[in-house]
C-alpha cells in the first residue's frame, strides 16, 4: 500500500507513539483490559497490512476510540428512568458518604444532618419497596407515587421567612403562618 509522504515523520511517529503509550496506560489503569486487547490488535493488523508504523498507530486509536468507543460512551438518561425508591437508595448512600467525610474532618454538626438525611431517605426507600404497589402497577394497583420530604418553614404570603420555630414564627406578627415538616413517602 502506497503510503503518504507525511505519515513517514519521524516526528509525526514520535507524536503518535505518544499518544497511543497515553491510551495504552489509560486503558491499563482503568482496567479496560479488553480497549487494550482491541488497540493492539487493530494497530498489529494495519502493521502486517501497510507496514507503516503512523498509520498502525492512527488505526489503532480510530478502531479503539471511535469506532468501539470502549465503554466510555455512556447515554446520560439512565438515572431519569430509575424509580423513586432506587434514587432514595443512591441519595441515602451519598448522604452516609457526606457524613464520613465530614466526620474525617471533625465537623460534628454536618456529620448529624447527613446521618439524619441518610436516615429519612433509606426509611423512605424501604416504604416504596415494601409498598404492595411499587412497581408499576402489579397487583391491578397503581404505581408507587412519591412525595418528597419538606422541611419546616415560617410562611408569609408564599414567601418563607426565616423563624426557628412555631414560637418565633408567629412572634414576627399576623399572616405569619408556620408549616410542619413532613417526611418523604411512597403512597
Amino acid at each position: 500500500m502506497k503510503v503518504p509522504a507525511v505519515l513517514k515523520n519521524k516526528y509525526l511517529f514520535y507524536a503518535l507513539a505518544v499518544l497511543a503509550a497515553l491510551n495504552v496506560i489509560g486503558y491499563a489503569s482503568v482496567k479496560a483490559y479488553e480497549c487494550l486487547a482491541l488497540f493492539l490488535l487493530a494497530g498489529y493488523g494495519m502493521h502486517c497490512y501497510c507496514n507503516n508504523k503512523s498509520l498502525s498507530i492512527l488505526a489503532a486509536l480510530f478502531v479503539a476510540n471511535f469506532v468501539f468507543g470502549c465503554g466510555r460512551v455512556k447515554e446520560g438518561f439512565e438515572d431519569a428512568m430509575k424509580a423513586p425508591g432506587d434514587l432514595l437508595k443512591d441519595a441515602a448512600e451519598a448522604a452516609a458518604q457526606a457524613g464520613g467525610q465530614l466526620a474525617k474532618e471533625g465537623n460534628t454538626s454536618g456529620v448529624a444532618k447527613c446521618s439524619d438525611l441518610a436516615i429519612t431517605a433509606a426509611t423512605a426507600a424501604e416504604d416504596c419497596e415494601n409498598d404492595k404497589y411499587n412497581k408499576s402497577g402489579e397487583d391491578g394497583g397503581e404505581a408507587c407515587k412519591f412525595t418528597a420530604a419538606i422541611k419546616a418553614k415560617c410562611m408569609n404570603n408564599d414567601v418563607e421567612v426565616e423563624a426557628a420555630d412555631a414560637d418565633a414564627c408567629s412572634a414576627l406578627g399576623k399572616g405569619h403562618k408556620w408549616e410542619e415538616a413532613k417526611d418523604a413517602t411512597c403512597a
